[in-house]
């Protein structure tokens, strides 16, 4: 790990690589992935409560669902610093992109719900915009500088951040 010093003339500052930004920009991106996920669900509830009950109805309202609890939890429990909730990221990211590629053609209509036959993200640009946050947050919960910050690691004889002291310390 690099460190760097910097001084001013009100004091001295001290940063190393270990920083919380690549979690936390994980953490953010899965819960605005999850936010996607959330309103293709209330489609699914929506068309469910309307329309007769469709089997497609039930599947991508479950398999919404999961996505969202997925990547909420575990964006929650990644800010906590529990290795559970990057594995929860992964998992919803990747189930995320797997859905993203692979549902074609009529099975589609079982991930992504459609408004009068139109899906709900109807922008080519929109949709890779969720597309790439859902690739940055599979990649920066897997990168090491968020498992070092997981793992609290420390430089020998670096002292911790005010935050991760002790009392007494």
């Amino acid at each position: 790990m690099r460190s760097w010093t910097l001084q001013l003339g009100l004091g001295e500052f001290t940063s190393s690589d270990q920083s919380s930004g690549t979690a936390i920009g994980a953490a953010v991106l899965a819960f605005l992935c999850g936010m996607r996920y959330l309103s293709e669900a209330g489609a699914f509830v929506l068309q469910l409560a309307v329309f007769e009950p469709a089997p497609r109805y039930f599947v991508g309202m479950v398999w919404n669902g999961v996505l969202v609890a997925t990547l909420f939890v575990g964006g929650v429990l990644l800010l906590m610093r529990k290795f559970l909730g990057r594995t929860l990221v992964v998992v919803g990211a990747a189930l995320a992109l797997a859905a993203s590629v692979l549902a074609n053609g009529d099975i589609r209509l079982y991930f992504f719900a459609e408004v009068d036959g139109e899906p709900l993200i109807t922008s080519e640009f929109a949709a890779f915009l969720l597309f790439a946050m859902a690739v940055a947050a599979l990649v920066l919960s897997v990168i090491r500088s968020t498992s070092d910050w997981l793992e609290g690691r420390r430089h020998d004889g670096e002292e911790p951040s005010k935050q991760d002291r002790l009392p007494g310390w």
